[in-house]
């Protein structure tokens, strides 16, 4: 019985430290007296955290905050410096990597292209190569490192940190987990590149606070990542969100996925290119034709194509809102099933700007059954989003509560031990 309640008052103990970590965090800067008042602990029970949290160097004292009668409450915020993780964007355009702090903050990043051989051998060798160089070029020590996120475009099976199919990059069943765990000895997390975006804009981004958004890209493909209460929806093999493959017109053109009338195949890069060149090949009149360089069509590229939408050009503005009307009817079929409270919008898609959201939001509004305005807003964390929500793969393991955290599975535990 005296083990049993020893166990329950240092879980207790390690509960109400991850409450007041997981506080801090969120609201920081923040006074003692209110991280009592918000987790309903004791203040003597917060500044008894608190200075063994100062202690081990993972909270910090920022200043003093004005008064409201009385003395100056001291602040605080978690340190930054305490321990780095790793963030990891895979996709066409390569691989990019970046070191980021506890505060979401990039602080080195490099990027390589995708190795030219596609095995699984080549492929990790590329990553592990890329990490390398990483901590090589920053200068410092891998000591400092707590973990490393990957963001992969595929199916990924997180619980096992591993891409099952990506049919953009062409990849199969790839243990990024379980090989790069072996290679460096620390803990490594992998998910689907929009979901790792998602959960960086809910912690540092547009959707800070939110607990039920949807995170769209689009590009090359068009994928979603799905926050609801809090967490990433997976679904039940790690499918979920896969937008661009849900079907809008049966009868409508073949899908890389062997598929036909995927919303890819109506709003996605591919879409958009392919439609400048029909009207290229037909001769219409266009500003395309005049960018492009030696009327090379192999070159076109969907830049080239919003260039000539600002330029005022027609066929290229025609193009890009036949594209946003075709993408708000997927997203108003999305909307219809998941009532999400926020639409967050990232990819290269977005740099047409108002020539494809305008249509987008008004097939959107035409088409959703929830007669509410969604908000919808572009991501505000950038191109740096990506490697910020893989690294917070990571750091968001760091402030889960104990209660929930595997001892023989989750490596990082050690880490977390040694501040909390």
């Amino acid at each position: 019985m005296d083990n049993i309640r020893r166990g329950n008052r240092q879980l207790i103990k390690e509960l109400n430290r991850t409450f007041v970590v997981n506080t801090i965090l969120k609201y920081e800067p923040i006074s003692r007296t209110k991280i009592a008042e918000l987790t309903e602990l004791s203040l003597s029970t917060v500044s008894n955290i608190v200075a063994s949290l100062i202690e081990k160097g993972l909270v910090q004292e920022t200043g003093e905050d004005k008064s409201k009668g009385g003395r100056k409450p001291i602040m605080l915020e978690l340190n930054p410096r305490i321990g780095l993780a790793i963030g990891i964007k895979i996709g066409l355009d390569g691989i990019v990597a970046a070191l980021v702090n506890l505060k979401g903050t990039v602080l080195y990043q490099i990027s390589r292209s995708i190795p030219p051989k596609k095995d699984k051998k080549n492929v990790i060798k590329s990553v592990v190569e890329v990490i390398r160089n990483l901590v090589k070029e920053a200068r410092i020590d891998f000591g400092h490192v707590i973990g490393c996120g990957i963001g992969v475009s595929g199916l990924v099976d997180s619980s096992c940190g591993a891409l099952i199919y990506s049919a953009i990059l062409g990849w199969k069943n790839i243990q990024f987990k379980k090989l790069l765990e072996k290679e460096f000895n620390i803990p490594v997390f992998v998910d689907k590149d929009v979901n790792a975006l998602a959960l960086g804009e809910r912690r540092y981004g547009a959707a800070r606070g939110i607990n039920n958004f949807v995170c769209i890209t689009i590009g090359t493909g068009i994928g979603a990542g799905i926050i609801l209460n809090g967490e990433i929806y997976h679904g039940n093999s790690g499918g979920a969100g896969e937008l661009g493959h849900t079907i809008i017109d049966k009868n409508g053109p073949l899908c890389y996925c062997g598929k036909h009338g995927c919303l890819e195949t109506f709003s996605s890069e591919s879409f958009i290119i392919k439609e400048a060149k029909k009207a290229l090949i037909k001769g219409e009149k266009t500003l395309i034709k005049n960018l492009l360089n030696n009327n090379d069509l192999d070159n076109l590229s969907v830049s080239t194509i919003i260039e000539a939408a600002y330029k005022g050009d027609t066929i290229a503005k025609n193009i890009f809102e036949q594209a946003g009307k075709n993408l708000g009817i997927g997203i108003s079929n999305f909307i219809n099933i998941v009532d999400p409270e926020m639409i967050l919008m990232e990819g290269r898609g977005m740099e047409a700007g108002k020539f494809i959201l305008r249509p987008m939001q008004k097939a959107i509004k035409e088409n959703s059954l929830l007669k509410k305005d969604i908000k919808i807003f572009s991501s505000r964390l950038g191109k740096k989003g990506w490697v910020i929500g893989a690294a917070e793969l990571v750091l968001k393991e760091i402030f889960k509560a104990p209660i929930f955290k595997s001892k023989k599975k989750d490596k990082i535990r050690s880490t977390v031990a040694q501040w909390v």
